[in-house]
């Protein structure tokens, strides 16, 4: 049985660790040869023979933690994707902005609490938003744009949309979010287009209530689906990222699904979760070398 991985590190990492990461998956029965040096000092493309993802792969994934790599299980050799469909929050940004947000009123703990639980999977997605935003009324647009300046784009997230987009793919942006921030981050970026939530304001104030229809989880695969369609391409050929339980059914829709700092019930889906590398390990993952990577930051 013939598998192939990706192996990223953290940048600087150097490859010191890829002979021992090797050694120590043919200890385990996995005989595996570098295909492609994507990265001298970082990421690697390895055909496995002997790996049975089913009964290896979690023994596989926990020496690759061990030796600080991310680490791809595919059957297939890594193919660039035409389309990219990433979550916004705790994935291309850093911060979850309604938690930014109730932080400033002072109610930061109550509000981080509901979002936590809403990303594990513990609460219904769209009564949550529901619930988090009429906490909110009365924020003012000025205030909404202040918070916009805010944004902190995650490490890697403009190579990552830049370089595909310079090889022909689609960049979406789709979040369960606010269209005001999701607006200013696909701008910082380069997204194509973006998917998002949005508020009822009146003379300028939030009101507490959303406009329908309230994009979800369901909303971000069929995002997903009918880019494809539009795009003429197979799912298969996208890849996706996230974080949360929103996250889910886009992930599991499209051919490439891998996660940025994954909730526990996102790393058990994704082929791919980045925890140690930043996001051009998405990039890795699809075989692009360094050379191939608009270096943006």
């Amino acid at each position: 049985m013939i598998s192939f991985f990706v192996i990223i590190g953290a940048e600087g990492l150097g490859g010191k660790g890829l002979s021992g990461f090797l050694g120590a998956l043919e200890q385990a029965g996995v005989k595996a040869e570098v295909m492609k040096t994507l990265s001298a000092e970082q990421a690697w493309a390895v055909r496995a023979v002997g790996f049975d993802a089913a009964t290896s792969g979690p023994q596989v994934r926990a020496i690759a933690e061990r030796y600080g790599f991310d680490l791809r299980i595919s059957r297939a050799e890594p193919v660039k994707c035409k389309l990219l469909v990433a979550d916004m929050e705790a994935t291309i940004i850093l911060d979850e902005m309604l938690d930014l947000m109730a932080r400033d009123r002072g109610i930061g703990e109550a509000v981080a609490e509901i979002t936590a639980r809403t990303m594990a999977g513990e609460l219904d997605f769209e009564q949550s938003l529901r619930h988090r935003t009429r906490l909110f009324a009365g924020t003012t647009q000025a205030e909404l744009e202040a918070l916009s300046r805010r944004i902190r784009i995650a490490p890697g997230a403009r190579s990552l949309v830049q370089t595909m987009r310079a090889t022909g793919a689609t960049t979406v942006l789709a979040t369960g979010g606010f269209g005001i921030f999701a607006d200013e981050v696909a701008r910082i970026c380069g997204f194509d287009m973006v998917y998002a939530n949005h508020p009822v304001m009146q003379g300028g104030v939030m009101t507490g209530e959303l406009h329908d229809p309230v994009g979800t989880g369901a909303t971000k695969k069929e995002v997903l689906l009918s880019c494809c369609a539009e795009l003429g391409i197979d799912p298969q050929m996208a890849c996706c990222i996230g974080d949360g339980a929103n996250d889910i059914e886009m992930l599991q829709a499209c051919g490439l699904p891998a996660s940025y700092m994954g909730k526990p019930i996102v790393r058990e889906i994704v082929e791919l979760d980045i925890a140690h590398g930043d996001l051009t390990a998405l990039l890795y993952a699809q075989g692009y070398a360094r050379s191939d990577i608009v270096q943006n930051s």
